[in-house]
């Protein structure tokens, strides 16, 4: 290998380093979304025996899973058409709290994620 193909190696992948190091500080491009991971569902087990807080929990992790993947409003509008065709239940995030809440058809709250 000669001189140049040397220092053409080492300038190429000086600037392959010097690029991921800036993209990785978000100094060049957009800066990195933080966004806040929802918690778990968390229900007693015994309440679980009951079978419209057991679809709750189901729809409601489905949810908080389908939030976490960063899923689109209209993708979560899919997954609740489906909540309600299946499980008899609606999933939503309260507005005035951002609480996840499950309720059944006619609106009664069955289960929030606190």
């Amino acid at each position: 290998m000669n001189d140049n193909i040397k220092k053409a190696i080492v300038v190429i992948g000086g600037g392959v380093l010097l690029f991921w190091l800036v993209k990785d500080f978000g100094i060049m491009g957009k800066e990195k979304k933080k966004t806040k991971k929802e918690d778990e569902p968390n229900i007693d087990p015994k309440e679980l025996k009951n079978k419209r807080k057991a679809n709750a929990f189901v729809a409601v992790k489905a949810y908080i899973d389908a939030i976490n993947n960063r899923e689109n409003d209209k993708a979560l509008d899919e997954l609740n058409r489906e909540f309600a065709k299946e499980l008899k239940v609606r999933v939503y995030r309260r507005s005035k709290d951002g609480v996840i809440v499950a309720t059944d058809l006619q609106g009664n709250v069955i289960l929030e994620n606190k």
